[in-house]
C-alpha cells in the first residue's frame, strides 16, 4: 500500500483545496498542518496557483496571506464578441464546429479566419492573466528546448524558449497545467515563468527544431552494420520495440507529416538512396532524404502495421493503419507497389476533422451555398459532384450529407474506399473480391428503404444507370464523376449510354470544383496591380485595383501559403440547359446556356477570390490555362 505522503505535494494540496476552499479562504501554514509539509512548499505551491489564476492572493491583518478561489473567468468567444472583433453568428458557427470535430475553439478561429493569432493570443492572455508570446518572431534558445526531453515538450505542449538564472521561460499551450511546470522545473532545474501560446504556435516550433530530417539523422546514428542488416523478417517481428530505428523512424515520418498538415507521404527509392516527399496543400515537397539501407525495412514495418504480405515485393498491394497521433485518430492508407529499386510507398493520412465541416467551411460564395442548401433540401433527384482527384469531392459529399443528417431519413451510402466514418449514415463499403461492385451494392442499397443515396463515384454505366433511375423514384442521389467541369459530367453520362430524357428528368445540378491555396494571413501584403495581372483577370487596364500577395514568414515556412480552399461551379438544369440535353448539343453549349443563366464558372470563382484577396494571381495562373492578348 502506497502511503498518501508519497504522492507529490501538488496533488495532495489540489485535492485538499478542492474541499477546503468550498467554505470559506485558506492559508499557507493552515494547509501546511494538514498536509505534514514544510509551509515554505505549500507557499511556493499556492504562489504557483495564483500565477496561473486559479487563486487570488489577500493580504490579512496577522500579515499572513489568505488564499481564496479567483473570479470565474470569461469565455473567449465572449470576449471576443465584447471587443468588437467577432459577430455571435461567427462565434455559433464555430461552436457548432467545435462540437463536431472536438478542436479547440482558438484554432476552429483562427482557420476560419475571424481573428488573427495576434490577436487570439493576447485575448487568452488577458483572460488567464499571463503574457502571450509569439513564437514565430521571438527569439528562441536551441539549445535550451533541446534540454528537455521531446516526450515532456510533446505530452504538456510546453516550449522552454529563454532563460534568466534560475528563471526559465517557458510557453504553454495550458498554463494551468502545474504537472507541466513541475516536470520542467526538475528537468532545468530552475523557477518556470509561463507565457501563453497557440496551438498554431507550438506547432510551428515544434516542426522547426524537430523537423523530420534532424530526427531520422538522430535515430539512424550509430547503428551502422546493425540496421544495414536488417531484412523483411527481423522488421516483422521487431514491431513492438519502440527503440528500434526503424520503428522511430517510421513514427517520425508519420508524425512530422500530420504536424504540418500533409495529406500524403511518398517514399521512393531510388538508386543509392530514398526519398521522402510529403503533399503540403497540394504540392509535393522534399522532407528526407534515407540511405537505401533502410528502405527496405521502413516498407516492411509499414506493411506489417498495415497487415499486408511482407513477403510480396512486386504485386501491389493496398492496406490500412489506423494511428493516434497527439491525442487524434488518423487513418493511414497505405498502397505499395514494385519499381526498378525496390517498393514505392503511398500513403493517404485521412481526419475526420477534414470532413466535419459544415458547408460554410468549403469555400463556396453565399449564394452557391444558399442554392446548394436549397438542392439538398429536395427529396428527390440527383447532385453530381465533378472534378480531378484531389479536388475536394469527397468532402464536400460529406460535408452535404451532414447538413441533411436528421434522424428523420435513413441515409445510406456506397463507397470505395469508406474514406470517413460518419455517425448516424450506413455506410458499404465496395468489396469487388467478394462480388459486391457499386452496382451490385447500389442495387441492394435501393432495397433497404433509403431516403437519400450516396455513391462514392460513377465509374461505369451500369452504375450510372442505377443510381439515375434511383434519382426518378424518390431518392436523392449524391454522387461524384471525374470530369474538368461541370458541363462536361452531363456529357460524359450521355457518353456511358444515359438517354438524354433520362438526364433531364433526374439531375438537379452539377457542382464543378478545384482546391486553391490561400494566402498566409499573417504575411500577406496588398500592392497594386500590374497591367499583366489586370489582363489575366479580364479588366480594363486603367483599373485602380489592389491585390494580394504572400511575403512568406514562419506560420507558412516561408511559402506565402497556408492551406486551401474551395472555388465552385453550380450549374442548375435549367429549362435552356435541359433542351440542349435532349439535343446532345456539346458541353461548351451547355456551359454557354448555363453561364448566361447567371452560373460562376470556375474562372470566374478563382477571379473573384484573387480580387476578394484568399489567394494570388500566381496561385490563379497555376491552375488555370490564360491566354493574355
Amino acid at each position: 500500500m502506497v502511503n498518501a505522503t508519497d504522492e507529490p505535494l501538488h496533488r495532495r494540496l489540489l485535492a485538499l483545496l478542492d474541499v477546503a476552499l468550498k467554505e470559506d479562504e485558506v492559508t499557507a501554514s493552515g494547509l501546511a498542518t494538514q498536509l505534514s509539509a514544510p509551509v515554505s512548499e505549500v507557499e511556493a505551491e499556492l504562489r504557483a496557483l495564483v500565477r496561473f489564476g486559479s487563486l487570488t492572493r489577500h493580504a490579512s491583518s496577522n500579515g499572513e496571506a489568505r488564499y481564496s478561489v479567483s473570479p470565474k473567468r470569461k469565455k473567449i468567444g465572449e470576449m471576443l464578441i465584447a471587443a468588437g472583433h467577432m459577430t455571435k453568428a461567427q462565434l455559433e458557427e464555430a461552436l457548432a464546429e467545435q462540437g463536431r470535430t472536438g478542436e479547440r475553439l482558438g484554432g476552429i478561429l483562427l482557420d476560419r479566419g475571424y481573428v488573427s493569432k495576434e490577436l487570439l493570443g493576447n485575448m487568452l492572455a488577458a483572460q488567464h492573466g499571463i503574457p502571450y508570446v509569439n513564437l514565430s518572431t521571438h527569439p528562441i534558445d536551441e539549445q535550451l528546448v533541446r534540454s528537455l526531453p521531446e516526450r515532456v515538450i510533446m505530452d504538456h505542449k510546453v516550449v522552454p524558449f529563454a532563460r534568466q538564472g534560475t528563471e526559465i521561460q517557458l510557453a504553454m499551450l495550458d498554463p494551468t497545467d502545474i504537472m507541466a511546470v513541475d516536470t520542467v522545473e526538475k528537468y532545468l532545474n530552475g523557477h518556470v515563468r509561463p507565457f501563453l501560446i497557440t496551438e498554431a504556435d507550438f506547432g510551428q516550433a515544434v516542426t522547426k527544431f524537430f523537423d523530420v530530417t534532424r530526427k531520422v539523422g538522430e535515430s539512424l546514428l550509430g547503428v551502422g552494420d546493425e540496421l544495414r542488416e536488417l531484412d523483411h523478417a527481423a522488421v516483422g517481428v521487431a514491431d513492438s520495440y519502440d527503440t528500434s530505428p526503424v520503428v522511430r523512424v517510421v513514427n517520425t515520418i508519420i508524425s512530422d507529416a500530420v504536424r504540418i498538415g500533409a495529406t500524403d507521404i511518398h517514399i521512393e527509392p531510388e538508386a543509392e538512396k530514398t526519398r521522402i516527399r510529403v503533399r503540403v496543400d497540394g504540392l509535393l515537397i522534399d522532407k528526407a532524404v534515407l540511405p537505401r539501407s533502410v528502405s527496405d525495412g521502413i516498407t516492411s514495418r509499414l506493411k506489417v502495421l498495415a497487415g499486408i504480405d511482407i513477403a510480396e515485393r512486386i504485386r501491389p498491394q493496398d492496406g490500412r493503419i489506423l494511428v493516434t497521433i497527439e491525442g487524434r485518430d488518423y487513418d493511414l492508407r497505405i498502397a505499395t507497389m514494385g519499381t526498378a529499386f525496390g517498393e514505392r510507398v503511398a500513403m493517404r493520412l485521412l481526419s475526420n476533422r477534414q470532413v466535419m465541416v459544415g458547408l460554410e467551411r468549403l469555400g463556396l460564395f453565399p449564394e452557391q451555398q444558399e442554392l446548394l442548401q436549397t438542392l439538398l433540401g429536395r427529396q428527390h433527384g440527383m447532385i453530381l459532384v465533378t472534378g480531378p482527384t484531389g479536388s475536394g469531392k469527397t468532402t464536400t459529399l460529406y460535408a452535404s450529407i451532414s447538413y441533411i443528417n436528421d434522424r428523420i431519413r435513413n441515409i445510406m451510402t456506397i463507397e470505395d474506399p469508406i474514406e470517413y466514418r460518419l455517425p448516424g449514415i450506413t455506410q458499404i463499403p465496395v468489396r469487388e473480391k467478394s462480388g459486391i461492385t457499386f452496382g451490385v451494392g447500389l442495387r441492394a442499397l435501393l432495397r433497404q428503404d433509403p431516403d437519400v443515396v450516396m455513391v462514392g463515384e460513377i465509374r461505369d454505366p451500369e452504375t450510372a444507370s442505377i443510381a439515375v433511375h434511383a434519382a426518378l423514384t424518390g431518392h436523392l442521389v449524391l454522387t461524384t464523376l471525374h470530369t474538368n467541369n461541370a458541363a462536361g459530367a452531363l456529357v460524359r453520362l450521355l457518353d456511358m449510354g444515359i438517354e438524354p430524357y433520362l438526364l433531364t428528368s433526374s439531375v438537379l445540378a452539377v457542382v464543378g470544383q478545384r482546391l486553391i491555396r490561400v494566402l498566409c494571413t499573417a504575411c500577406k501584403r496588398r500592392q497594386s496591380a500590374r497591367e499583366v495581372d489586370l489582363q489575366i483577370l479580364g479588366l480594363p487596364i486603367d483599373t485602380s485595383l489592389t491585390l494580394s500577395v504572400g511575403v512568406g514568414c514562419g506560420e507558412c515556412a516561408g511559402l506565402g501559403y497556408k492551406g486551401r480552399t474551395g472555388a465552385f461551379e453550380v450549374m442548375v438544369m435549367t429549362d435552356v440547359v435541359r433542351e440542349l440535353v435532349l439535343q446532345r448539343k456539346p458541353a461548351s453549349a451547355v456551359m454557354d446556356a448555363a453561364v448566361a443563366a447567371g452560373m460562376t464558372t470556375l474562372r470566374g470563382a478563382f477571379i473573384r477570390k484573387v480580387v476578394d484577396g484568399a489567394t494570388s494571381i500566381d496561385e490563379l495562373q497555376r491552375l488555370m490555362v490564360v491566354e493574355v492578348n
